[in-house]
């Protein structure tokens, strides 16, 4: 089932750029166009993700999202605005929102934006044990060390980001620019070969067969996916 976003943004065009990508790139997109009647949907309920403007008719989206926290909501706010300076950004996740994203914006971010923001919130909700077990090896989340074929090995930082976010998103692909984002970071400058190298490792340390992968599988044109067995 496709996740549901709400998009709270007054400017016509924009909130019609927003939602037409959301739908273009497969998700259930609601919209408002004033601080209450935002309000009133976000905290209804239902939905996996909200944009959410600055400036609205009524109020501003600080506000909002203050508002619809205390209610209970707590799906990830990716919150937008023109402002660019650090006051507005801390507000903003003072009040409650995830992310931040500053107009203009190049729509690849926006996309990007969001689905990092939904699988932290699947992640959240489906943290797995400190210590993973698959076929026969393990890793410790909580510390880095594991069991591969070279023995118990710390693994490097890196290393245990990416273990912990196939093992959150275990039988779901995930493509290079997902891993990238989420590894290493919107800021960084890694290629999509830098991926396909520490996958290289991993399959190394914990495959019984790299050159077959049975747990780190890739997905031809796509990506990855990780499987326990």
């Amino acid at each position: 089932m496709a996740e549901r976003l709400l998009v709270i943004e007054d400017e016509p065009l924009v909130r019609e750029l927003v939602t037409l990508n959301l739908k273009h790139a497969g998700y259930e997109v609601d919209s408002a166009d004033t601080f209450d009647t935002g309000l009133a949907k976000l905290s209804a309920g239902g939905f996996d993700l909200a944009v959410v403007d600055v400036m609205l008719p009524g109020g501003d989206g600080f506000v909002l999202t203050s508002r619809a926290r205390e209610k209970g909501v707590k799906c990830p706010v990716l919150m937008l605005t023109s402002r660019s300076d650090t006051v507005s950004k801390v507000r903003g996740l003072d009040s409650g929102a995830d992310d931040y994203l500053t107009k203009p914006f190049d729509v690849p971010e926006l996309l990007a934006r969001v689905r990092a923001l939904l699988r932290r919130a699947v992640g959240a909700q489906d943290q797995p044990s400190p210590r993973f077990e698959f076929g026969a090896f393990w890793v410790r989340l909580d510390t880095g060390q594991a069991l591969t074929n070279e023995g118990e090995i710390s693994l490097s930082d890196k290393e245990l980001k990416l273990m912990e976010l196939f093992i959150t998103n275990e039988n779901r692909a995930l493509s290079r620019a997902d891993i990238l984002e989420e590894v290493w970071g919107m800021d960084a400058f890694p290629t999509d070969r830098t991926v396909d190298n520490f996958v290289l490792r991993l399959r190394r340390l914990f495959e019984p067969d790299h050159e077959h992968p049975v747990h780190f599988v890739t997905l031809r044109g796509r990506g990855y996916l990780f499987r326990r067995s």
